[in-house]
């Protein structure tokens, strides 16, 4: 997985958010209406708690209280951990586990600009996973022509610049057309 990824790059930029006096009833309806599973609680437009679906159960429903008549504040989880848009996804990830966090609110001056969860980390995940099968693959067919570094092949496409040449050579893991692999060993 690609652990250099700004959280910007990822988070979910569209956050549901509630006031503190907010009962739980309503908010259950607005996770409801966007299909989300948690509600950030704002006071003065600043993040102070989170609200998920968990709480709601653990919190009400095993108890059998009616939600309409408890107040968000009442039942947030704070402090609320946040993360920066610039943070990366490495450092968020052990912050996520070490304090057993499924959802993130992203702050950027002060303000609520983001989330990002569990979920969107699997994602991220997943694709640099099927990124890497693609890299294998094309090794592979390397491995399968005999194409070794240094060694060249009659025509394709350049591999840095994408243009098609009628003789591509191999350097430093890429297929390269001349005027490419001149400018990384002038680079070297």
């Amino acid at each position: 997985m690609e652990t250099d990824v700004p959280l910007r790059d990822i988070m979910v930029r569209e956050v549901v958010t509630g006031s503190m006096n907010m009962n739980v009833t309503e908010a259950a309806k607005r996770m409801k209406k966007y299909d989300v599973d948690s509600i950030v609680v704002l006071k003065s437009g600043r993040p102070e708690g989170i609200v998920t679906q968990g709480d709601i159960l653990s919190e009400l429903v095993s108890k059998d209280i009616p939600p309409s008549a408890v107040k968000l504040k009442d039942v947030m989880t704070v402090p609320i951990i946040t993360a920066s848009s610039n943070d990366r996804l490495s450092d968020i990830v052990k912050k996520m586990a070490r304090g057993k966090i499924r959802k993130l609110p992203v702050i950027e001056n002060g303000k609520l600009v983001g989330i990002v969860a569990d979920v969107d980390i699997l994602s991220v995940s997943s694709q640099m996973n099927s990124i890497l099968a693609d890299l294998i693959e094309m090794q592979v067919e390397r491995d399968i022509m005999g194409i070794e570094e240094d060694e060249g092949m009659e025509q394709g496409i350049c591999e840095k610049c994408g243009t098609f040449s009628n003789y591509l050579e191999m350097k430093d893991g890429l297929m390269l057309c001349d005027s490419c692999k001149e400018e990384m060993e002038t680079e070297e």
